[in-house]
């Protein structure tokens, strides 16, 4: 495999995690806005938070996958 393609496939393996992390941030406010009133959700409002965060920061880390190669 090509330096390239390793980078490629690198880049993609990512993506995916991180996909996979958003749907998963997702899926926990959903399961936080469920509960009931009385439950005080505070911490984990602020840790759901942090983990948005820190999804958009890996997800501006990773070059759009475009299947070409960068000239200079």
């Amino acid at each position: 495999m090509s330096q390239n393609s390793d980078i490629q496939a690198d880049a993609a393996s990512i993506a995916a995690a991180v996909a996979t992390l958003q749907a998963d941030v997702t899926a926990i406010q959903a399961a936080l806005a469920a509960l009931p009133p009385s439950v005080d959700t505070t911490a984990l409002d602020a840790a759901v938070a942090s983990l948005t965060s820190t999804v958009g920061t890996v997800t501006s880390l990773v070059p759009p996958a475009t299947g070409t190669t960068p000239t200079s």
